[in-house]
Order: C-alpha cells, then structure tokens, then sequence
C-alpha cells in the first residue's frame, strides 16, 4: 500500500518535472530570439553611426548566445 502511494507521488513529481523542463526550454528560447534581435538592433545602430555599448548588455546576449551556439546544457551550468 505505502508503495504503491510512493509510485503514484513519484509518476507526479516526474510528469511535473517534464513540465517545468519544457517551460524552461521555451523561455530559453525566448530568451535567445530576443538577444539575436537585441544584437541585430545594435549592429544597425553602429552601422548608423552609433556607439552604444553596455557591458553588462552585451555580457547577457552572450550567455545565451553562445549558449545556443554550442551546448544548452552549458547555460544551466554557468553562473547568474
């Protein structure tokens, strides 16, 4: 009896886990549009003579680009 309650708590904890992954899958895709769209802003913003230029800015669109360029699983690994 006790088991097979652990068995149905542990199938729910999965399926919410499965869940929550693809949510986090779909945010960080999101997030990796907007810094594509962020970087294609700035370069016409240079290209039109501009010298934006915000470290902190640019230190985020990197995470998530070079995130999506090489490894995904990197980005869960690296630091906030």
């Amino acid at each position: 009896m006790k088991d097979d309650k652990l068995r149905r708590k542990l199938l729910e904890l999965s399926r919410e886990e499965a869940v929550l992954n693809y949510r986090i899958y779909e945010l960080f895709n999101e997030n990796l549009t907007l810094a594509i769209k962020l970087a294609g802003y700035i370069a016409e913003n240079r290209m039109l003579g501009g010298n934006w230029k915000n470290e902190e800015v640019i230190k985020m669109m990197d995470r998530y680009l070079k995130a999506g360029k090489f490894n995904k699983e990197s980005f869960k690994n690296s630091p906030s």
